[in-house]
C-alpha cells in the first residue's frame, strides 16, 4: 500500500503571533510610525538645533521599512503555499 504524499493532516499550524491578521495589523502600525519617522526627519532636518539627531528618525524609519518589508513576504509567502 502506497503512502500519500500529502496527507490533509500535514497542514502547517501557525501560532496566533504569527497568524495573517496579527501580521497585517503589525503592518499597518509599522507603516503609521514609518510615516512619523519621515515628519521626524522632516522637523529635525528643518532646525539647525536638531540636525545631529536626524539619525535616530532615520533609524526608526529604516526599521520599520525593513520589518514591513519581511512581514509582507511572510504573508505573501504563506498565502502562495496555500
Amino acid at each position: 500500500m502506497q503512502l500519500d504524499q500529502n496527507p490533509f493532516f500535514r497542514k502547517t499550524i501557525t501560532s496566533w503571533y504569527d497568524s495573517n491578521f496579527v501580521c497585517r495589523t503589525i503592518i499597518v502600525i509599522m507603516i503609521f510610525i514609518f510615516a512619523f519617522a519621515i515628519a521626524g526627519i522632516i522637523i529635525a532636518s528643518g532646525n539647525p538645533y536638531f540636525k545631529e539627531h536626524v539619525w535616530f528618525p532615520a533609524f526608526l524609519a529604516f526599521l520599520s521599512l525593513i520589518l514591513v518589508i519581511k512581514i509582507f513576504l511572510r504573508v505573501k509567502r504563506r498565502s502562495k503555499n496555500n
